[in-house]
């Protein structure tokens, strides 16, 4: 009995070595897991040094993927323009409301929709009918900027319905610095967004008030077209053409430019390769900036996608876990 007893107190004794060792292994490995797991992130960088300059370099795939779009530089003759800030105002005689001829309960006919803030509704179209009155319909086609009650509820005689704004060809209010050109009869109107849309506005006449921000006085201009996205209160920036002869150069595009650490820039290359050139915006014409020195006809631009260029070249940088303040 006793070599029995000896026999299985050696078992449990390997047993036993054999747990530790599986335990301690299956620790390490959750170290080395956790280890890696912990490591800061670095991003690839796609900056490189090229022949002594630093450049961006991406794949085809890198290129679709960040949706680039480039544009060839030309040569041009473009006459300077002044920037000038103003704002779109509203227009009361613009603005439509519908309003309850009787009190009863609010309906739409089957084959209507009852819109909501920001719907575009059409003019000359029956839209509602209160219990039953007379079919209500919309007088002048626009944007709804309030709504004041929904279907199925019940309304009083005269109470506001829908309030329906025409957005069509805004009205611009230019504030005009004593030293700008005089006021010319045609102007185009952008917003301050690099790359947003602009349109050509004819001049109505002199503001009857101020501007309110800067006190100078300001002109009005119509826009010519719709503008989508135009709202009042919007603030836009009228290209005004300045005097003195045409400046040479080539014609950067607003939306090819980008700003970092207070200076503007653009990115130029071709076939995946792009570097960053600086772009002085003091000489602006209409559509971009004229610019020179490092920028000749022939050069490509890229006109999409700069920003995210500009991310790529400074990505590297950043590693997770260096929060400011640690």
């Amino acid at each position: 009995m006793r070599w029995l007893v000896r026999l299985i107190a050696s078992a449990a004794v390997i047993a036993l070595a054999v747990y530790l060792i599986v335990t301690y292994r299956e620790h390490q490995t959750r170290l080395v897991a956790q280890a890696s797991r912990d490591e800061p992130v670095i991003a690839r960088s796609r900056a490189k040094d090229v022949a002594g300059e630093a450049m961006i370099v991406l794949d085809s795939g890198d290129v679709a993927r960040l949706g680039l779009q480039t544009a060839v530089l030309r040569s041009s003759h473009a006459t300077q323009v002044r920037r000038l800030t103003g704002e779109l105002i509203p227009e009361p005689d613009r603005i439509t409301t519908v309003r309850a001829p009787i009190a009863g309960r609010l309906s739409v006919p089957r084959d209507a929709h009852w819109p909501g803030f920001g719907d575009r509704v059409t003019g000359g179209r029956e839209i509602a009918q209160v219990s039953d009155a007379k079919p209500l319909v919309v007088a002048r086609g626009g944007v709804v900027t309030q709504v004041g009650a929904q279907p199925g509820e019940m309304v009083q005689a005269g109470q506001l319905l829908l309030e329906i704004t025409d957005y069509n060809r805004p009205l611009a209010r230019v504030a005009w610095p004593p030293d700008a050109p005089p006021p010319p009869a045609e102007v185009t109107l952008s917003f301050e967004t690099p790359g947003a849309s602009a349109v050509p506005a004819r001049l109505v006449g002199a503001a009857p008030n101020a501007d309110p921000v800067t006190r100078l006085p300001a002109y009005l201009y119509r826009a010519s077209r719709s503008w989508v996205g135009a709202r009042p209160g919007a603030v836009i920036i009228a290209s005004v053409p300045d005097r003195g002869s045409p400046g040479r150069g080539v014609v950067v595009p607003d939306h090819a430019v980008v700003q970092w650490e207070g200076l503007t820039w653009a990115f130029v290359g071709s076939g995946g390769r792009f570097r960053r050139v600086r772009v002085p915006i003091d000489r602006p014409v209409s559509g971009g900036f004229l610019a020179g020195g490092g920028l000749t006809a022939g050069d490509t631009v890229v006109i999409e996608g700069a920003e995210q260029l500009l991310s790529e070249e400074f990505r590297a940088r950043v590693t997770v876990g260096d929060e400011p303040g640690e």
